[in-house]
C-alpha cells in the first residue's frame, strides 16, 4: 500500500513550518507550505493535496477558513488542524467541519507521524475502493454489452438459421472446433459467439469473474445459441 502524500502545510509560524516539513519529507510525502491562509486556498484551487495540515489561528484567514475552503475545492482531501489554543468547543467544531483531526500544541513531532500515517492509510484505502469499484463497473459494462449482443443476436437468427449437414453425422453431433460444449454451427453468428466467449475467459482471467460466474455467462452464450 502506497502512502505516500502530496501534502501542504499552511503555519504563519516559519519555524514549526520548516521542521514539520524536513521531518514529512524525510517520511517520503511530497511537502508545499505556505505561510497564510489565502496563499493555502489559492495552491489548493491549482492543485490538489491529499492531506493539508494548517495552523487553527493565523493573522486574517483562519485555519478553520481554509477547512471549508480545501473540502470545497478538493472534497476528498484530508485537513489537519493544529492550534496552540485547544479546547473541547474548537475541536468538536473542527470536526463538524470536517477535520481528519485535531491536535494541539506542544506536540511531539512523532505525534505529527502518526497522524499522518494513519491519514496515508484512509487515503490509500479510499484510492483502492475507487480503483476496485472502477473496476467492476468497467466488468459490469463489458457484462451487459455481452447481454445485449446475445439477446440482439437471439432475436436476429429468428428465421434465418441455417444448420450444416455432414453426409452420415447427426447435426447434434456437429462441434465447432475448440468449443467445449456441444455447438450449433449458425450462419454468420459463430464468430461472435466465439469472440463474446473470449471476452468472458478474459474477465475470468483478470478476476473479475469467478469460476462460477464464468460457468454461468458461458452456459448462457451456448443456451443462447441453440434456442
Amino acid at each position: 500500500m502506497n502512502n505516500n502524500l502530496n501534502l501542504l502545510i499552511v503555519d504563519d509560524d516559519k519555524n514549526l513550518l520548516s521542521v514539520l516539513k524536513t521531518i514529512l519529507t524525510e517520511e517520503n510525502h511530497n511537502v508545499s507550505t505556505c505561510s497564510d491562509g489565502q496563499t493555502a486556498i489559492d495552491m489548493c484551487g491549482k492543485t490538489k493535496f491529499d492531506l493539508v495540515i494548517t495552523d487553527l489561528i493565523m493573522p486574517g484567514i483562519s485555519g478553520l477558513e481554509v477547512l471549508r475552503e480545501v473540502r470545497r475545492l478538493n472534497p476528498d482531501s484530508l485537513v489537519i488542524l493544529i492550534t496552540g489554543f485547544g479546547s473541547l468547543e474548537t475541536a468538536v467544531q473542527a470536526i463538524r467541519e470536517g477535520a481528519y483531526d485535531y491536535i494541539t500544541k506542544p506536540f511531539k513531532l512523532d505525534e505529527i507521524k502518526i497522524i499522518v500515517n494513519h491519514a496515508g492509510e484512509k487515503i490509500s484505502l479510499i484510492r483502492e475502493n475507487r480503483n476496485l469499484i472502477s473496476k467492476l463497473q468497467e466488468a459490469y459494462r463489458q457484462l451487459q454489452t455481452i447481454n445485449d449482443t446475445i439477446n440482439n443476436s437471439s432475436k436476429n437468427q429468428e428465421g434465418c438459421e441455417k444448420k450444416i449437414t455432414v453426409s452420415g453425422v447427426p447435426e447434434e453431433d456437429i462441434l465447432i472446433t475448440g468449443g467445449m460444449l456441444p455447438l450449433y454451427y449458425t450462419e454468420g453468428l459463430h464468430q461472435p459467439v466465439l469472440s463474446h466467449l473470449e471476452r468472458v475467459a478474459t474477465l475470468k482471467e483478470k478476476g473479475y469473474l469467478t469460476e462460477e460466474e464464468f460457468n454461468l455467462c458461458k452456459s448462457k452464450l451456448f443456451r443462447n445459441i441453440r434456442h
